[in-house]
């Protein structure tokens, strides 16, 4: 299975919240086979020779940190219509919608589905008796005022939300290939730094729910975040409405542009509980099998990190270059400790 054939997949997979768990498990399966068919048997991570990145290499710690520091201004970016979501607003809390409302309720009928979806559990027939007991006539400069409010609180709180939705998680980045010259000039500080190999299949079949690792899915069609940015919008105004997609989260994390395709990108994402507005970043403890040197990598740091991978009894590589080679391309070859 390739990225576009993932892509469809993941579309297709819509989780409300409030599912049941088997049900959940049922659904989420072709996702989990097709990872388990996709991923590499090793994803590495390039990293800059600094105070911070060696210490998590010797504390066995990937960081994972919230899109808004990454350097696309895209990333995570959700894509919404404000003028089709205002327009939609400003016909629902209408008048005229709000009195045919009424007169379908006074016909005996039920609150619609998608209505009751974004109500609290259990409170749709509170609500239908509040209608059907209303006089709408009475009250309608406030219904006209309360549509106002709620088209202003539109234009101030989506913006606000897209940009807290790159807060809401933190992402490590991973890449299928440690031969990459590109990414080794972008995130290794120009070949001074260093990348660690990481045999990433477990988290596949880890009991740690809170993690998630996809493919990047590199589309020139930005991914649409309309009915998560609804239910954001809901809470923000104090509804507690049902997740339409629990999923919503991790799609919005792994949809890039297809200039960022030569990254050949995983990501783990990290959904764990916290102050999103303070903490940017989080640990998470997985300890790599090797790490490999860059061509232009310092002594010094060379002898730090290789002291430090000693102590784990890890794999050592250093990069290098065949002047003899007509291609472009970064080998590898071991360390050999003496």
């Amino acid at each position: 299975m390739n990225r576009i054939e993932f892509a469809k997949r993941l579309q297709s997979l819509v989780i409300p919240e409030g599912t049941a768990r088997e049900e959940i498990k049922a659904k989420v399966l072709p996702i989990s086979e097709a990872l388990v068919s996709m991923m590499p048997n090793s994803l590495f991570r390039y990293r800059i020779c600094n105070e911070q990145q060696i210490k998590a290499f010797e504390k066995d710690k990937i960081y994972a940190v919230t899109a808004d520091l990454f350097n696309d201004p895209y990333d995570t970016l959700v894509r919404y219509d404000i003028d089709q979501i205002k327009d939609a607003a400003n016909t629902i809390l209408s008048f005229d919608t709000m009195l045919q409302f009424k007169h379908y309720l006074e016909q005996g009928n039920v609150f619609p589905e998608s209505i009751k979806q974004v109500l609290p559990d259990g409170s749709a027939e509170y609500y239908k008796e509040r209608v059907l007991t209303t006089n709408l006539e009475e009250i309608k400069p406030s219904i006209d005022s309360y549509r106002d409010q709620i088209l202003k609180l539109i234009d101030l709180g989506f913006p606000w939300l897209a940009a807290q939705c790159k807060k809401f998680v933190t992402i490590a980045c991973f890449c299928e290939t440690v031969q990459s010259l590109t990414m080794w000039s972008h995130y290794a500080n120009n070949h001074k730094g260093f990348a660690l190999e990481y045999n990433m299949r477990p988290t596949l079949f880890s009991e740690y729910v809170n993690w998630g690792l996809y493919p990047v899915i590199y589309d020139a069609e930005r991914y649409d975040a309309s009915s998560y940015m609804g239910w954001s919008f809901l809470k923000l105004i104090g509804i507690n409405s049902k997740n339409p997609d629990m999923f919503s989260h991790a799609k919005c994390a792994i949809h890039k542009a297809p200039q960022w395709e030569y990254e050949k990108e995983w990501r783990l994402v990290d959904y764990s509980q916290r102050d999103y507005l303070k903490d940017s970043c989080t640990e998470i403890p997985y300890k790599p099998v090797a790490i490999y040197y860059g061509v232009n990598i310092s002594e010094s740091d060379k002898k730090h990190l290789h002291e430090i991978a000693c102590q784990k009894g890890i794999s050592e590589y250093e990069m290098c270059i065949d002047h003899a080679s007509s291609k472009y391309e970064m080998l590898y070859r071991k360390v050999v400790v003496s």
